[in-house]
């Protein structure tokens, strides 16, 4: 699968598309919201992890504008929020699953090809 990763901290972002190529999946990847939106207008991406918190346009912002734009790519949120609420303006915003942080890559991996199916691509 073809996916991008827009994460600003950069230990787990490394984490992340590493583990993920080593999967045999393509991974891009953004440090911010801005990018991140970016690149998802520019390819067709079968999955997009999407951080909350992201210097200048957070992630719910960034999904509300995909949303907006007609982009249907699945997006997997990945947030230390994980309140009732949190959870709940994520889903308002867009978002298809929720992950809260920290996770077991064996769960990200699982949520990924979950997501996937609903792109024909797992």
């Amino acid at each position: 699968m073809h996916i991008l990763i827009v994460e600003d901290d950069e230990r787990i972002l490394g984490f992340l598309k590493r583990g993920l190529e080593g999967e045999q999946h393509t991974v891009d990847i953004a440090l911010t919201g801005e990018i991140g939106l970016g690149l998802a207008q520019e390819h067709a991406y079968e999955v997009i992890l999407l951080d909350v918190y992201l210097p200048g346009m957070n992630g719910l912002e960034v999904c509300r504008e995909l949303r907006r734009r007609r982009r249907m790519t699945p997006v997997l949120m990945m947030t230390a929020r994980d309140s009732p609420d949190a959870q709940q303006e994520a889903v308002q915003a867009g978002v298809n699953d929720y992950l809260p942080k920290p996770f077991s890559f064996e769960l990200l991996l699982a949520k990924i090809d979950r997501l996937g199916l609903c792109t024909g691509h797992a």
